[in-house]
């Protein structure tokens, strides 16, 4: 099971419904299943629009703030294969998950190239003011994981303060519940270079060493 927090378009719910349905054996359905939230009903509808080319019954799409998620139950389903008869237990389980997608609202810094209009609304301060709910976003993702499960925390900002800030926070916060992970050897062509162990934030006028 696979929670996608803050999904719409959908561009990322369509490859983690293609790898649920590819890991598969063929001429049967998967067992797995993508649960798609979005805070904003019309991206929500472009969402749902979006994922007909799928055409699938292992998606359910959602429409809450991804900070306030609410905690979902389900009832225990028993197959006995000598009658075919489903059976249902009283107990309930909360659902949680295996595998959670956390791609934040952000500034949006890093798409300038493809997004040069972002330049006129762009300022210093975006950054900070989307800091807090970040933070509040990933804390609610780490708290619907399974345990053994992963979290991939990810924005279009090239901002410490909306990356490497925030999982540091979520870090501090958590303990020794949660470690980071380096998936170097799973995606050995993925370009990247260290994060940042400092940085200067800006507010009210004032450069912050330590924030």
């Amino acid at each position: 099971s696979v929670l996608d927090m803050c999904a719409a378009p959908g561009s990322k719910t369509f490859q983690l419904l293609e790898i649920i349905h590819r890991s598969n054996q063929p001429g049967s359905l998967p067992s797995g299943m993508v649960v798609a939230n979005d805070v904003d009903v019309q991206r929500s509808n472009l969402l749902i629009h979006q994922m007909k080319r799928m055409c699938t019954a292992n998606l359910i799409v959602t429409n809450h703030e991804a900070q306030n998620f609410p905690g979902c139950r389900l009832s225990k389903f028993h197959h006995r294969s000598s009658d075919v008869e489903l059976t249902k237990d009283l107990s309930i389980d909360q659902l949680l998950f295996d595998r959670v997608l956390c791609d934040v609202p952000c500034s949006g810094d890093g798409t300038l190239r493809k997004a040069p209009d972002i330049w006129r609304k762009w300022n210093t301060g975006m950054g900070n003011g989307l800091h807090s709910l970040q933070i509040k976003i990933a804390l609610r993702g780490m708290s619907l994981l399974k345990v053994g499960g992963r979290m991939v925390y990810s924005t279009c900002s090239m901002n410490p303060v909306e990356n490497e800030a925030v999982v540091a926070e979520i870090l501090q916060r958590c303990g020794d519940s949660v470690e980071l992970l380096d998936v170097s050897d799973e995606l050995p062509q993925l370009v990247r270079r260290p994060g940042l162990k400092k940085w200067k934030v800006r507010d009210k006028g004032l450069w912050l060493s330590s924030y």
